[in-house]
């Protein structure tokens, strides 16, 4: 009885999520807040922020967190990444796209497109650190050693 009410729960949830993520210009059930990268030599360490809805923190409770791993690597759009850490409000990831630059101690961090707008990305690297708002891509890359 009890299983076949989670379930039930669970089918409503998910028909409910599959109908709010086809209104057009929805975020979805994960709205992603802010994102921090730090370069380093050879890689750069992500910090992203988000919020999910309420529902699905319980569903991903009862069914894991598959669905939100993959929701968020699709909005970041990174193509070579690991997941470090992850809970229901941050994760930690790190990114090698980054490629060394003549073979000096520079390295190269390619300008890149995410999958949604971002309200705020910071980068930062030994030398300095930028800000921006609102964002959907970093148009430029970025050489730093």
């Amino acid at each position: 009885m009890k299983i076949g009410l989670v379930m039930l729960i669970g089918c409503f949830l998910i028909l409910v999520s599959q109908s709010y993520a086809a209104t057009p210009d929805s975020e979805g059930y994960l709205r992603i807040e802010s994102v921090t990268i730090s370069l380093m030599p050879g890689y750069a360490d992500v910090h992203v922020e988000y919020e999910l809805e309420d529902a699905f923190r319980v569903l991903a409770f009862m069914f894991g967190e598959n669905d939100i791993k993959s929701r968020l690597l699709q909005k970041l759009a990174f193509s070579n990444v690991s997941v470090l850490s992850m809970n229901y409000t941050a994760a930690d990831l790190q990114v090698y796209d980054v490629q060394p630059v003549y073979g000096d101690g520079l390295y190269w961090f390619p300008a890149h497109r995410f999958g949604c707008e971002i309200p705020e990305v910071v980068i930062s690297t030994n030398l300095s650190t930028e800000r921006y708002e609102n964002i959907s891509a970093l148009e430029n890359g970025i050489v730093y050693y």
